[in-house]
């Protein structure tokens, strides 16, 4: 009986690996977000927390299944959760221009909610270097963040996850004209969202509105939070 080759059985174990993943994302909270998507509608924030979608799960079991689950979840669609609560918000804000779109998941959701978005990023087609393909859910216009924001002047600006270590966000904040507003899904100051300077332009430069408590994979400390700059 022939043995297997080391890159045979390499690939194997890959095989297993994703399907293990696959069916532990179709078991999660977030198995159903093609629906939510497609309805406009997501569940509530704390229901998605109470079936384990919180940052300080208790339970270690359920804790490393919604991780494994992560890893396809931001592979196809993206890094935050959303939740009627978010979702809500952002309809009493508007018209929006999503800025950094990647796979436009939250635009499509948006707008079959009824809301008036334009979906924006900087690479608008094709892997976008996270796993997931550019405007696979929406279709999204070629532009940079201040880019984007400076050809909507009049549309309060949405953006989740900024990259971490990328001044891009930080750029389009600063174009952002005094009076508009600013919806920000990403995590504090030192987490894996944004940069220093964009936190701290906020600090300076912006008000804090309100926030949302969200759902969040185990060990994320994301949150949504509503800006409006000041000066």
């Amino acid at each position: 009986m022939s043995q297997l080759s080391d890159d045979e059985t390499l690939s194997k174990a890959r095989a297993v690996y994703a399907v293990l993943l696959q069916d532990a994302f179709k078991r999660s909270p977030v198995g159903r977000i093609a629906e939510w998507v497609q309805a406009g509608k997501a569940p509530a924030a704390q229901a998605l927390r109470d079936a384990g979608l919180t940052t300080q799960s208790t339970d270690p079991e359920r804790a490393a299944e919604l991780r494994l689950a992560r890893k396809p979840f931001t592979r196809t669609w993206g890094f935050s959760i959303p939740c009627a609560e978010a979702i809500g918000v952002l309809s009493r804000m508007g018209p929006l221009v999503e800025i950094g779109a990647g796979s436009g998941y939250w635009s499509a959701l948006l707008r079959n909610a009824g809301l008036d978005v334009i979906a924006t990023d900087a690479k608008a087609e094709g892997d976008i270097g996270y796993g997931f393909q550019a405007g696979r859910f929406c279709p999204v216009e070629p532009l940079s963040g201040d880019a984007a924001v400076r050809a909507y002047p009049d549309r309060d600006v949405f953006c989740s996850w900024p990259t971490e270590g990328s001044a891009w966000a930080l750029a389009a904040v600063r174009a952002m004209p005094v009076g508009r507003r600013l919806a920000l899904i990403g995590e504090p100051r030192g987490g894996v969202t944004g940069t220093s300077g964009l936190h701290r332009y906020l600090e300076t430069r912006f008000e804090l509105l309100g926030s949302v408590v969200i759902p969040q994979f185990p060990t994320i400390k994301d949150g949504f939070f509503v800006y409006r700059r000041i000066r």
